[in-house]
């Protein structure tokens, strides 16, 4: 005769480590993963939210994300997940990262896959702190005291164009590019340092917009040239637009055969990628689609438009307008955006002229001109 005995199989865990990448550019798995919820429902829900990203997430997704975002906010370790696909847990790890800039604490996580056997029993995830609790709690006081201070400075009576050109000049005027900035991929890097580079000023821009009721989300992708690169996605009055709040530090990005640079009077802001179009933000970026984004059409609220400066037709009556408004207001310089090329070469003929068209007179007066095409 014999006896048998039963051993119990034992659990076990594998560990990964997944760091946050600086500026994700490979986001198209991600993209196709995403497609539960039409485009147009995604955007309207989030008209009333902060959570763009979020919106756009199947219910398993979303439930996967609110564990995800539950586990960081909380400190916890080894947070058991709905899920036990490694994939989907980084694309929603990538989705609560673009929607909360708020979090400045984390560089990655690591998923551990518990095992019995052959069989997975569960996945469990913790976040990879760069702080201590108590640390991440000072550091959060003295942006939330930054951040009431700069959303003090608006009025009132602002529109929400007004309050993103605000927030746009703020974030620009008070912060110095700079490769070397320390935690340069978060907030502490505009609201502690006054130094950062695009992710950080993408970032402190989308936390202010949200802190004024004004949805914004992350955007990443690649510029002109393949580097990878940081924006925004902003829902002013009701319509989507682009702003590039790096790309608007004039220091930065304005060429040698920009007339600001040739002339020495360089602005400190530059308006080209302030609620801009698809159109118009794809010439130069291009967009990694982590998760759906709304077709931006509009013109409303553009810089220019607003500002009586974009150009459809080549309208003297228009261009001496602007010139007056400019000399009137002691301005250096003035910008003229043409709708398309050929508005462009109208425009730049009559500017070279000599004759009795009503802006001459403004052209001896040393205003700097920028003519800008489509």
């Amino acid at each position: 005769w014999a006896i048998e005995r039963q051993i119990p199989m034992q659990e076990t865990a594998e560990e990964e480590t997944i760091p946050l990448e600086s500026v994700s550019t490979d986001h198209v798995r991600m993209a196709e993963s995403l497609a539960a919820l039409p485009l147009q429902e995604a955007v309207q829900g989030t008209l009333n939210r902060t959570e763009y990203a979020y919106s756009c997430l199947t219910e398993d997704q979303k439930r996967l994300y609110r564990e995800i975002l539950d586990a960081i906010t909380s400190f916890s370790k080894d947070a058991e997940l709905s899920s036990q696909n490694s994939s989907a847990i980084g694309d929603v790890m990538e989705c609560v990262m673009a929607d909360h800039p708020e979090i400045f604490y984390v560089d990655g996580y690591n998923a551990t896959t518990h095992t019995l056997g052959d069989k997975v029993v569960k996945v469990t995830f913790s976040a990879r702190y760069t702080l201590s609790q108590s640390q991440v709690e000072e550091r959060k006081a003295l942006i939330d005291t930054r951040v009431q201070e700069i959303l003090a400075g608006m009025e009132d009576a602002m529109d929400e164009y007004e309050k993103l050109k605000y927030l746009y000049e703020y974030v620009i005027e008070n912060t110095e590019y700079d490769l070397k900035a320390p935690e340069n991929q978060t907030i502490c890097s505009v609201f502690l340092y006054k130094r950062s580079v695009c992710q950080g000023y993408a970032k402190a821009f989308q936390l202010l917009c949200m802190e004024a009721g004004i949805p914004s989300v992350l955007v990443t992708g690649t510029v002109t040239g393949g580097e990878g690169h940081a924006w925004n996605l902003v829902c002013a009055d009701g319509d989507w637009y682009y702003v590039d709040p790096t790309w608007g530090d004039a220091r930065y990005r304005m060429s040698d055969s920009d007339p600001a640079w040739k002339s020495g009077k360089l602005p400190e802001v530059n308006y080209d990628y302030f609620l801009v179009t698809t159109q118009m933000i794809t010439r130069t970026h291009k967009i990694s689609p982590l998760f759906a984004l709304p077709e931006c059409t509009s013109m409303k609220d553009n810089y220019y438009v607003r500002r009586d400066a974009y150009f459809t037709e080549a309208d003297d009556e228009k261009i001496a307008r602007l010139f007056q408004a400019a000399y009137e207001q002691g301005e250096e310089m003035v910008t003229l955006k043409c709708a398309d090329g050929e508005i462009y070469e109208l425009i730049r003929k009559k500017l070279s002229r000599k004759d009795t068209i009503p802006f001459v007179p403004f052209l001896f007066l040393g205003l700097i001109i920028r003519l800008l095409a489509g």
